[in-house]
């Protein structure tokens, strides 16, 4: 198992009916590289939310995504696959669905650096709720991210 701290940049765009949402996150990350899969864990501080410490897992098959503040959101991404995960809020439990339509993942294991591009709809309840691209990049503290 190898570990380094990378620099992170993320942009999300949301659309929605109530409104189209676009983010952007410059952070610093900590790269953990564990068999054959890829983890990337930072936080997020978005103002108005306060802090989301996040963790990806980057695997062969697919990516899995972990966002825990308040609570906690597990999401999976694979081609083709509709993935249910309970997602608990204060109101009670809810039921969230990714169908992913886009995921595009390069890693370079000499430079310990990579880019993500995934693009999903989200549903909750069996309602679609939003349609999401995210484009994900993290290397070294002297790359391309300064």
């Amino acid at each position: 198992m190898s570990q380094k701290e990378v620099q992170v940049k993320i942009s999300h765009q949301v659309f929605q009916d109530a409104g189209d949402e676009r983010y952007e996150i410059e952070t610093t990350g900590v790269l953990t590289i564990k068999g054959d899969s890829v983890y990337l864990a930072y936080t997020e501080k978005i103002d108005d939310q306060g802090e989301t410490n996040v963790v990806f897992k980057f695997s062969e098959n697919q990516i899995s995504l972990s966002r825990h503040n308040v609570t906690k959101t597990r999401m999976v991404f694979r081609p083709g696959l509709v993935e249910h995960q309970p997602y608990q809020t204060v109101a009670g439990m809810m039921l969230l669905s990714t169908n992913t339509s886009q995921i595009d993942f390069a890693f370079d294991e000499v430079q310990l650096a990579g880019s993500l591009d995934l693009a999903y709809a989200l549903s909750a309840n069996d309602q679609v709720v939003g349609q999401y691209q995210v484009a994900l990049q993290f290397g070294p503290k002297s790359s391309i991210l300064n």
